[in-house]
């Protein structure tokens, strides 16, 4: 019996690093899960990979979890609407939400272009509203 049994979470940014680990201990505990990844990397390019979503929703599956996954931007609120709406649809409810969503590009701020720092800010700030 886990301390998520029953409760239904959202998990952002978990394809990789630390939202992968908070969807998979939240499917350990019980949680059925959405997991939700953009798909991006660090040169960024390449949003819209349900790949690294999937992969991870499939991992819980083959735990003998419950995960459906889901590659919208938290930068749309239409789309995290729509997260909200899969929950439901998919699960039944909605619990929790956990938001690791972010991006990052791999230079130093001050060398980034404007278009890369307002994506991540668009990303950290927009996505936890």
């Amino acid at each position: 019996m886990g301390a998520l049994d029953g409760k239904v979470v959202l998990v952002t940014g978990g394809g990789n690093g630390i939202g992968r680990d908070c969807a998979l201990i939240a499917a350990q505990e019980g949680a059925k899960v959405v997991v939700n990844d953009l798909g991006g990397s660090l040169k960024g390019g390449d949003e819209g990979d349900a790949g690294p979503a999937e992969a991870v929703a499939r991992e819980i599956r083959a735990a003998g979890g419950e995960a459906v996954s889901n590659s919208e931007s938290v930068t749309n609120y239409k789309s995290v609407q729509g997260m909200v709406e899969q929950a439901l649809d998919a699960f039944g409810g909605l619990h929790a939400v956990i938001n690791p969503a972010g991006i990052l590009r791999d230079v130093m701020f001050h060398k980034m272009s404007e278009d890369d720092w307002d994506r991540v800010i668009d990303v950290h700030m927009r996505g936890s509203f």
